[in-house]
């Protein structure tokens, strides 16, 4: 067939323009048109079974000088005229020889959309007598099979490619004290191996918590922006995901993918599909920041190209750790960022001196180790410089209550304590300990006021005491630590002393969030569907129940791991993945007739509600799965609402729009307050099952279930009642206007597979 009739808007580069090694019995030193001639007797075995083939020679602006052998080409002048006009660019580009070295290159172009055939175009360079250079033009349609042994010896020399790479940028740094040329150059030369790649890299600050810098020289404007104003969390786009997780993040599809919602338009503006990120660590395992390649087609990286991206994010770590300043150094090493105050190296080298100092008899100490409750709440919803500017504040405080002692910030939102010179006896020394605990959480009391904004916060709190003799080598801070993280367990805004055998506890919490992770990476969470039914006991929705299928323990209750998801964060993972499957069920839902009315509720957790990009994560999941919002009813507790009652408001009205559902659980249990109860756009009431467990017992649980029926019907709310599981129950509530239940009278959690067959019979 002739090129002509080739797929022009099909045609598209396969590679890179590479330099590849001499072929058995072809000479690169080409030295006349007679060499030339020579190279085109070896090609013409080739192109016996190709449907197209070409062969010219060519001066290095790419005009046609003669014709050697041809496919329907009659002379010089046809001869750009016989490929198509997509090919033009990419083969003049490859006839101007780079280099001295370079005897030839190689380009591949696809024919179709199914890139079954392909164009394999090889050049050769020459210069005749005169010192003009000159190229023979080798053309021939071939197929993707042919091209194997081709991709992998391409393979082979992007490899070499990657290695003189390495090599040249560590001779760089050795020589460049320029950081931010060494890195422009890695960017650079990194988008230079790798046709339609855009390399971005961040520095970070704060322990990874703050966009410092950002490199991309190339990286369109909407893209550049997007990360530059960057909030760096889990979920959040694959670059700011890398730095939370301190793990590579590859995602094939930034279209479809939960972690690009925020980030779909910036990414289509910007003509990008793919995003793989690496993070950048230093020698402790400590985030730099990140390394980010960005590509216009959905891919997936081969193994070679994971190589490449691990060992750029190694080349960054060196240059930013090497190029560091020795003020910047010394203020890193002894002190922390945000607040000014010694960090957690600074703290033990003044234990080790105490420790080391002569004593007589036995010198009591003393340490309070301080973590802000919900501090990553306040961060999440009002960002991070408010959040900045409220640990500033906070350091403050401690300082003017405790400025005779040594106060640190451990990092983020930690602060402790040290105590020194207590008097003994021990009990004595202890009630001091205590005293300035008192003092110090007495002082977090007053809201902190930034701006126009009052920002009430609480603080937990751990307690450590010992003395010279018997302090030896054991770690207190560690020890002031666990006993602040078993005051969290408490109820936060507590305060607890160290005692043998807390350790072991908090360890095994330690143990269950790292399992929790590895649950989430393995896909052992499961959801369960229990049934919601009327007064007739007919089926009108149900409610997604969380589960967890432990490889050895077998099913793992929510009560059990779900303080855990909270407190270290994965909640939001956990609660958007819950969020997607529940929608994609009511899509299936809604395609049978005698389901598609059925309703679907699903529990909002305090941490996931208060993401600033809660509402459009919500948004993109009904349109992901194009399911009717009326469908989808979101379960808040009373608590969650209560952190900002203003906010909840507007993020609840703004989903109720497009016709979501609020259902208030665990009603009763809470507050309970119409004072805010009013304002909210709620459309139920759900009494909790602590009520209804002793209802047909207990003369107060029927008059706090009468109150709360009375209460919504009064403010036109329905009710539903969770926990039924007796035929005398239910007649009560009913008996008493509660129309709605949940509970194992009428059916227990079921998976979803089991779960539909008893609705088939349920709504039969």
């Amino acid at each position: 067939m002739s090129i002509v009739n080739l797929m022009p808007g099909a045609v598209a580069l396969a590679d890179h323009v590479l330099n590849v090694s001499p072929e058995p019995g072809v000479s690169l030193s080409l030295s006349s048109p007679l060499d030339l001639l020579a190279a085109l007797d070896q090609w013409r075995s080739l192109v016996d079974d190709s449907a197209f083939y070409l062969g010219v020679e060519t001066n290095s602006a790419g005009e046609c000088l003669r014709v050697l052998a041809g496919d329907l080409i009659e002379s010089a002048d046809d001869f750009w005229s016989r490929l198509p006009r997509l090919t033009h660019d990419p083969i003049k580009a490859i006839l101007s020889q780079p280099s001295p070295q370079v005897g030839q290159r190689v380009l591949q172009i696809a024919c179709d959309e199914g890139q079954s055939r392909w164009l394999e175009c090889r050049v050769y360079y020459c210069r005749i007598n005169t010192g003009e250079l000159r190229s023979l033009l080798l053309v021939r349609e071939t197929t993707h099979e042919h091209l194997s042994l081709l991709a992998f010896q391409q393979e082979k020399l992007r490899a070499v490619a990657y290695e003189r790479f390495n090599f040249s940028i560590l001779e760089l740094i050795l020589k460049e004290q320029d950081t931010v040329k060494v890195l422009e150059k890695i960017v650079r030369d990194i988008e230079a191996m790798h046709k339609d790649v855009y390399c971005a890299m961040v520095l970070t600050e704060n322990l990874g918590k703050l966009v410092q810098t950002v490199i991309a020289p190339s990286l369109p404007p909407a893209l550049l922006q997007t990360l530059r104003q960057l909030q760096l969390q889990a979920g959040n786009g694959s670059l700011a995901t890398s730095i939370a997780m301190k793990q590579r993040v590859i995602v094939e599809n930034v279209m479809t993918h939960p972690y690009w919602v925020n980030h779909r338009e910036a990414a289509f503006a910007s003509g990008v599909q793919a995003g793989w990120s690496e993070p950048i660590l230093n020698a402790d395992g400590e985030v730099l920041g990140a390394f980010a390649l960005y590509y216009r087609q959905p891919q997936t990286p081969s193994a070679l190209e994971q190589s490449l991206i691990e060992q750029a994010a190694k080349l960054m770590s060196i240059v930013v750790d090497r190029h560091l300043s020795q003020e910047s150094i010394q203020s890193l090493a002894y002190l922390e960022p945000v607040t000014g105050l010694p960090n957690r190296k600074r703290v033990y080298e003044v234990l080790q001196q105490l420790r080391s100092q002569p004593v007589v008899g036995g010198e009591h100490w003393g340490l309070i180790y301080i973590d802000l409750d919900h501090f990553k709440w306040i961060n999440e919803a009002h960002g991070h410089t408010v959040g900045n500017i409220l640990l500033q504040q906070v350091a403050e405080r401690l300082q003017k209550v405790a400025e005779a002692h040594f106060i640190a910030c451990m990092g983020g939102d930690e602060f402790l304590v040290l105590l020194s010179g207590l008097a003994t006896p021990a009990d004595k020394a202890l009630q001091q300990l205590w005293a300035m605990q008192h003092k110090l959480q007495k002082a977090l009391e007053r809201p902190f006021k930034i701006g126009s904004q009052k920002l009430p916060i609480t603080a937990s709190m751990g307690l450590c005491s010992f003395d010279t003799l018997t302090s030896g080598d054991k770690d207190y801070v560690k020890a002031a630590d666990i006993a602040m993280h078993k005051a969290k367990q408490a109820g936060r805004n507590h305060a607890c002393l160290y005692e043998p055998g807390m350790q072991t506890e908090i360890a095994t919490q330690v143990m269950l969030e790292a399992e929790l992770r590895e649950a989430i990476a393995q896909q052992q969470l499961r959801l369960h569907y229990q049934v919601q039914v009327d007064h007739t006991g007919r089926p009108f929705g149900a409610e997604v129940l969380l589960r967890w299928q432990h490889p050895q323990r077998g099913m793992i209750s929510p009560l059990q791991f779900i303080g855990v998801a909270e407190t270290s964060g994965l909640i939001i993972e956990i609660g958007m993945w819950v969020l997607d499957q529940a929608c994609a069920q009511i899509a299936l839902w809604q395609q049978s007739l005698k389901t598609r009315e059925l309703s679907l509720s699903v529990n909002i957790s305090a941490r996931q509600f208060s993401q600033a990009n809660f509402i459009a994560m919500v948004k993109a999941c009904i349109q992901r799965h194009q399911i009717n919002p009326n469908a989808l009813r979101l379960e808040l507790t009373e608590s969650v609402l209560l952190e900002n009652v203003d906010d909840a408001v507007r993020v609840m009205a703004e989903l109720s729009q497009i016709g979501i559902q609020f259902s208030l659980d665990d009603f009763g249990t809470g507050y309970s307050s119409l004072q805010y109860l009013k304002k909210l756009p709620l459309y139920q009431l759900k009494i909790d099952r602590s009520f209804v467990n002793d209802i047909v017992t207990d003369s107060h649980d029927r008059t706090i279930v009468r109150t709360i029926i009375a209460m919504a019907q009064s403010m036109y709310l329905s009710v539903i009642a969770e926990g039924v599981e007796t035929q005398e129950q239910m007649e009560l509530l009913l008996n008493n206007g509660c129309r709605r239940y949940q509970g194992f009278l009428f059916g227990k959690p079921l998976p979803i597979e089991q779960f539909n067959t008893w609705l088939q019979d349920a709504l039969t």
